[in-house]
């Protein structure tokens, strides 16, 4: 088959990233599923207790796989977390250090405003709304990037 010539590089995106769980979580997460195991094994037998362990695991491994935070800015657009926004409804752009970033998710936060925040992230970006139609007054994103992501995202 010949490659297809409508095929461009815009699909590309200028920036991506993608943030997983950190690992104390995942740890967390694994102990608690190790300890249920252990119970069903001493309850019904070591088949049940390898049987629910088994399940767990992947029940566990595709919550921590979905819970990934995925920021791309291609096309024009932003897309955090499956919610994306136009260039021509971004307005100003702002890279928060760790103090400012806890004030926004905590003390300073609006109620309304769209967050895509991971506890573990210490730095943000804060992207004010520009759309009489969209209450949303910002978009506050956790990011380990967030020169490139403010940079890629004035590039728009």
């Amino acid at each position: 088959m010949a490659p297809d010539s409508n095929n461009n590089l815009s699909n590309h995106p200028t920036f991506r990233e993608v943030i997983y769980p950190s690992l104390a979580p995942i740890a967390f997460a694994f102990f608690l599923l190790s300890s249920i195991g252990v119970i069903f094994a001493s309850a019904y037998g070591s088949s049940w207790g390898w049987f629910v362990t088994l399940v767990l695991t992947i029940f566990i491994s595709t919550g921590i796989y979905r819970s990934r935070l995925i920021i791309e800015v291609k096309d024009g657009k932003l897309f955090v977390a499956g919610a994306k926004i136009e260039k021509r409804f971004i307005g100003q752009v702002t890279a928060l250090n760790p103090t400012e970033m806890k004030l926004l998710r905590g003390r300073d936060a609006k109620a309304i405003a769209f967050t895509a925040v991971r506890f573990w992230i210490k730095g943000g970006v804060k992207i004010e709304i520009n759309d009489a139609n969209d209450p949303v007054p910002y978009w506050l994103i956790s990011s380990k990037h967030t020169e490139k992501l403010v940079s890629a995202i004035n590039k728009l």
